[in-house]
């Protein structure tokens, strides 16, 4: 695929373009990404309300039927379910990883097995995570399309 960018002050607002002879897997998983730049999530915490770059959050969490963001270094509180999180933001490379926490896999340092079968995955800012056993397979597969997309392949087989 031949990318290239054209600058020019003149424009007022960024766009992007997306020109192919058909729509494949991979041209999907482009335009999802580039949708999602600038996507942004209203978090709250401590009486302060925030405008949350998506592209920044590490993972969502559920705790006492309130969702958390998980930033590097905050903690907010969004008006979004688990399950919306991982439905709205899937092509952005967020996946369900336990009941309880929707994971940025872009965001992901390393994996490690678990002597219960269950993964854990070292985040960024070195904070661990576990990915239970009932997730890890829809996690592995996550990780596969997205690797597979960077390095060029197509994820057609898994669509």
């Amino acid at each position: 695929m031949k990318v290239w960018i054209d600058e020019n002050a003149d424009i007022s607002e960024d766009y992007a373009e997306i020109h192919c002879s058909h729509e494949n897997a991979e041209i999907t998983w482009a335009a999802g990404i580039l949708r999602g730049v600038g996507s942004r999530l209203e978090g709250r915490a401590d009486g302060v309300q925030k405008e949350l770059p998506v592209s920044d959050i590490l993972y969502f969490e559920s705790v006492d039927k309130k969702t958390f963001a998980y930033m590097e270094r905050e903690v907010w509180e969004v008006e979004i379910t688990l399950k919306e999180a991982e439905e709205t933001f899937r092509e952005l490379g967020f996946a369900r990883v336990s009941k309880s926490a929707v994971l940025n896999l872009y965001k992901i340092d390393g994996i490690r097995s678990d002597f219960e079968m269950r993964a854990i995955a070292r985040l960024e800012n070195q904070e661990e995570l576990v990915i239970s056993r009932r997730y890890k397979k829809n996690f592995r597969e996550c990780l596969e399309r997205i690797k597979e997309r960077l390095t060029g392949g197509t994820d057609e087989t898994h669509s």
